[in-house]
This record gives C-alpha cells, sequence and structure tokens, in this order.
C-alpha cells in the first residue's frame, strides 16, 4: 500500500526537476581588470631637479609617508620622492648624496595636505633605479646584505 502513494510522489518529484533548465547560465558581465587605486601608471610624470636633502627612515615626527625620501629641487619648487621602504637597503640600494642631479618619475598624490611624489624610477649617477613595479608596489631587492648563514657548514648536521 505503501508503494502506491511513494509513486506517484515521486514521479512528481522527477517531473519537476526535468522541467528546469539544464543548461549553465552565461553571464552578460565581463570581467575588469582593476588597477590599484593608489597608483594609476597614465598619471606618471618624470621631473628632473637637484636633491636637496637625503631622508633615509621617516620618524611619525616628520609626517611622512613611511621609508625613505629624496627632496628634490625642480623648477617648479621643492617635491617630496617617496622612495618606499626598500630603496636604500641592503644590496643594489640606491646610494644618492644631497647635491646629486636626478631624475624621479611616479604619481603626484596628495598625501596629509602635502603633494608626494611617489617615484617608480630613479636616474642618478648613471644608473637607474626600479623602486616600485608599474602597479605602484615597492620592490624589495632580491639579495640583501647581512644576510644569515646557513647552520651546516662544515660538514655539520
Amino acid at each position: 500500500m505503501r508503494w502506491r502513494f511513494a509513486m506517484p510522489g515521486a514521479l512528481s518529484l522527477v517531473l519537476c526537476v526535468s522541467a528546469l533548465p539544464l543548461s549553465a547560465q552565461t553571464s552578460a558581465a565581463k570581467t575588469k581588470t582593476v588597477a590599484h587605486p593608489w597608483y594609476d601608471a597614465s598619471r606618471e610624470v618624470t621631473l628632473a631637479g637637484t636633491v636637496t636633502s637625503v631622508v633615509k627612515a621617516a620618524t611619525p615626527e616628520m609626517k611622512m609617508l613611511g621609508g625613505s625620501h629624496l627632496m628634490v629641487q625642480t623648477k617648479s619648487g621643492v617635491i617630496d620622492a617617496s622612495l618606499g621602504g626598500f630603496a636604500m637597503r641592503g644590496k643594489g640600494a640606491l646610494s644618492i648624496n644631497e647635491g646629486e642631479r636626478v631624475q624621479v618619475t611616479g604619481v603626484v598624490k596628495v598625501v596629509r595636505g602635502k603633494e608626494v611624489l611617489l617615484t617608480r624610477l630613479v636616474q642618478a649617477n648613471g644608473r637607474q633605479y626600479v623602486v616600485r613595479n608599474e602597479h605602484g608596489f615597492a620592490i624589495a631587492h632580491a639579495a640583501k646584505s647581512g644576510a644569515a648563514k646557513s647552520e651546516t657548514e662544515g660538514g655539520q648536521l
């Protein structure tokens, strides 16, 4: 007796499921690559000038972005060229002194009421230093000085 009542219920369930469309629906929306909102490479500028000050590590009292900075005297005034936290550390670090001519490329942003150049490239002393990638993220040097040595020297395990 139970079987007679179970069969119409199961049959109606199968019919309901088979009435649903089985093909996958495609979305009309297309995916877009998202650019870093802080750094827009299409707004890059290149400035040339003389370094008036080198800040190897900004402190909170300086009210600057963290990391190292070059204060560069250009034709239009002094610009704070922010280099990020890695540019002046480790092997291959940027070596610039006051009074040197430089060319800096980056995007100008207003940070804490001051114009700051988020520097991507620095040309100085006949060399070009890449400080940030094309998305504005600071680049860490692959090799840093003072790297830890292996404890397994001399055949010890």
